[in-house]
């Protein structure tokens, strides 16, 4: 009983609760010496700690239950799952290729080894864990996810597109699902369609700072500019040191001849990026607006210089 509270306080995001609960099991578990429980309750605490982000006594916690049950393909997934968390890859991918040695069957050992071979690159590989991983687990959002991702990595935008609405049917509010679909909207040109998927992803994640810029960027390509600077600036908000976020926020400034605003965001630009022939040449512009000629002048020199370097570099580096 105090087992399966635990797991549902866990469930309810009480860590604490589940934490101490799950500990009182296993003193009751290691008293009657019942292996089996032992080692449902050491995978239980390891959860707990990995849901911490408390990876290096997760690992500990999730070996404890491995050595008890060698052949269970969730203790193995979990142990690898925080392996990876810590940063070892070679040890992480060990225990998911053993988890499905197991259990062929293992769609989330299938899965994380799935996004490892993605991550470094290793795309056939990838393709085939995750494939199987959704054969398995049709209704999987973080294979579905990934194999979209695979797909995207490999230039099939189509492809990417149909995984990611196949795990918003399942997770309507799934917001990595959401962002890679409007992304990929995006990449294709269809920047109105993607206005809406970013939008919720936004709303979803409201202070993840790159969700804001693609979605400003979006708008700012359909033409709604006031609401591109509304999320330019949100964005900015959390991550101030965007070049990017600057030059987007100045453009649509520009766009709505907001001289003054255009270009205080353009000169921040610069100073981010000195060397940023576009920022300048955006700055100078602006300047030319606003009927200050000298400053005009200055930066839309600099701009010409700069590109007049970057071809010249380009040139020599040709054979």
């Amino acid at each position: 009983a105090l087992f399966i509270q635990s797991a549902v306080r866990l469930r309810l995001g009480e860590s604490q609760a589940a934490l101490s609960l799950a500990e009182q099991s296993l003193a009751i578990f290691t008293e009657l010496n019942d292996q089996e429980q032992n080692a449902r309750t050491w995978n239980l605490l390891g959860v707990i700690e990995f849901q911490k982000s408390n990876y290096a006594d997760a690992v500990k916690l999730f070996h404890k239950a491995v050595q008890i049950d060698d052949r269970s393909a969730k203790y193995l997934t979990n142990l690898g799952s925080a392996r990876n968390g810590l940063g070892d890859i070679r040890e992480a991918a060990e225990c998911f290729e053993r988890a499905i040695e197991c259990d062929p069957r293992c769609a989330d050992a299938r899965t994380y080894l799935g996004i490892l071979h993605l991550q470094q690159g290793r795309l056939e590989e990838a393709g085939a864990a995750l494939r199987a991983a959704v054969i398995d687990a049709p209704k999987s959002v973080l294979a579905l996810l990934n194999l979209g991702n695979l797909y995207r990595e490999l230039g099939e935008f189509d492809q990417a597109a149909k995984h990611y609405e196949t795990a918003l049917s399942i997770d309507p509010d799934y917001p990595e699902a959401l962002l890679n679909l409007g992304v990929v909207c995006c990449e294709q040109g269809r920047f109105a369609d993607a206005v809406p998927h970013l939008r919720r992803a936004a709303a979803l994640r409201p202070r993840v700072a790159m969700i804001h810029l693609d979605l400003a960027d979006a708008l700012r390509q359909v033409g709604d500019h006031a609401g591109a600077v509304q999320s330019y600036q949100r964005a900015l908000s959390f991550q101030a040191s965007s070049f990017d976020g600057w030059l987007g926020l100045g453009q649509s400034n520009a766009k709505l001849e907001r001289w003054a605003d255009a270009i205080a965001s353009f000169q921040k630009a610069v100073s981010l990026q000195p060397s940023s022939a576009e920022a300048h040449f955006q700055l100078g512009q602006s300047y030319q607006r606003s009927g200050k000629a000298n400053e005009a002048v200055r930066h839309l020199s600099v701009a010409s210089t700069l590109n007049s370097q970057y071809r010249g570099s380009t040139t020599r580096d040709q054979p």
